[in-house]
């Protein structure tokens, strides 16, 4: 196992495999997407060198992540070249659930074994709106299903809420809890493109579940996965979690680093400090020489990000990975 400057153990990495994404979500990314998003991807050949490094450090969990990864055009040679391998315990990837249908069961048959999905509204408008496109809630909702059908271990869907929600939508979401046999996450919005926080806050969330559910939300001990949600129990016994950076931060059991699509270590989400890894492969390092450099690099890393009083990062949300 490798561990930081502060003693906290790494064991989690997430990789942003390309910066394209066919939504564009306020919270993300506004602009328009480029071409410039699909160059300077790495091949699966380097991405298995550094990984490799990874593993030799001790890290057990690998999330793929974007922009959004079912864009990245060696997706299944590169789960194909981790299944071989056998490196960690736990791969898994992020994604709009968009293009997710026709391709669910060939990513489960080559390893992957949770995803983590993005559903952000329950009406086509918001949904809309908060998608930056036009009618992609129903693909969204068809991705979710044939997900929890093909039979992923888990399946988790994550909620960023931007602003608090009407009682009405709350309710509309807890009857989604409901019906689906998922994990559900609700993310406390961080203002990367220069905006101000606007809440709820993770005390301000909780009341209002509480107050439409008619009881008290009961804290979970067991861990689902390496993420940093705190989970809780709803009175109807459905497990939901909450990852509230800003408000609730847990920078103390911070355990995980994110590689960027260009190939940069990245060593916190909210600051900008970088190594690169993608130059030293393609200069000839072997992973053992990687694993080195990382393990000293992680000891530049910070006690906690500053919190609401952040500068913002210099990366957009969606040069960095979700």
């Amino acid at each position: 196992m490798v561990k930081d400057s502060w003693n906290r153990t790494i064991e989690y990495v997430r990789v942003s495999l390309t910066e394209a994404c066919n939504f564009c979500c306020p919270y993300c990314r506004p602009e328009i997407i480029t071409a410039q998003s699909q160059t300077n991807l790495l091949s699966p050949a380097e991405w298995l060198v550094i990984l490799e490094a990874f593993y030799k450090l001790g890290i057990k969990a690998v999330r793929l992540t974007g922009g959004e990864p079912l864009l990245y055009p060696h997706l299944e040679e590169l789960l194909k070249g981790l299944k071989e391998r056998q490196w960690f315990s736990d791969i898994s990837m992020t994604t709009n659930g968009s293009l997710l249908t026709e391709r669910a069961k060939d990513l489960h048959d080559l390893g992957l074994q949770r995803l983590n999905i993005s559903f952000d509204a329950v009406d086509e408008e918001t949904f809309n709106y908060r998608t930056g496109r036009v009618g992609q809630l129903g693909p969204v909702v068809d991705g979710i299903e044939t997900a929890i059908a093909t039979g992923f271990d888990v399946v988790k869907i994550n909620t960023v809420l931007m602003e608090a929600m009407s009682d009405d939508v709350v309710r509309q979401l807890l009857a989604y809890i409901e019906k689906w046999p998922v994990v559900w996450r609700f993310i406390e919005y961080m203002p990367f493109q220069g905006d101000a926080f606007r809440g709820p806050t993770f005390e301000e969330w909780k009341a209002q579940l509480e107050r439409l559910t008619g009881g008290v939300l009961v804290p979970e001990s067991k861990v689902k996965g390496f993420g940093p949600a705190m989970y809780y129990t709803l009175p109807n016994g459905r497990s939901i979690g909450f990852i509230f950076p800003m408000s609730h931060t847990y920078c103390d059991s911070c355990n995980r680093v994110r590689l960027t699509s260009d190939g940069k270590l990245r060593l916190c989400l909210l600051r900008d400090d970088e190594a690169d890894l993608v130059g030293l492969v393609r200069a000839g390092a072997t992973a053992d020489d990687i694993a080195l450099h990382i393990a000293d690099i992680l000891q530049l890393r910070h006690e906690k990000h500053d919190g609401m009083d952040m500068e913002t990062p210099k990366r957009a949300m969606w040069r960095i990975g979700g």
